[in-house]
């Protein structure tokens, strides 16, 4: 896991899109390695800020879809989510809605 993130580190211009396509990938490929996720979900609270709407939506459904709460990212994700809702689009929101519905 270190070598997935050796080469990101916090303030990095691309270090959200690594982190929400990571997990979108597993959620996708329904690969639920709970050591992996929570290693993603580390670094992704920090950098929360950095996150734009279509990276706290894939990183939220991704965790959604796998059936992983996780409380602090999630929290981390709201806060942000809840200032740019419209920057968010109807399928962002929908999506992002869904999985806090499904989680909490």
């Amino acid at each position: 896991m270190n070598l997935l993130f050796d080469s990101l580190h916090e303030g990095d211009e691309g270090l959200a899109q690594h982190l929400s396509n990571t997990a979108w990938a597993f959620a996708m490929l329904l690969l639920q390695d709970e050591p992996l996720l929570d290693a993603l979900a580390s670094p992704s609270i920090p950098s929360i800020t950095q996150f734009r709407a279509q990276n706290l939506s894939n990183t939220a459904w991704a965790f959604a879809a796998l059936g992983l709460t996780d409380l602090p990212l999630l929290a981390a994700i709201s806060a942000p989510a809840r200032h740019p809702m419209r920057h968010f689009g109807a399928q962002r929101l929908s999506n992002t809605a869904w999985s806090f519905a499904k989680l909490i």
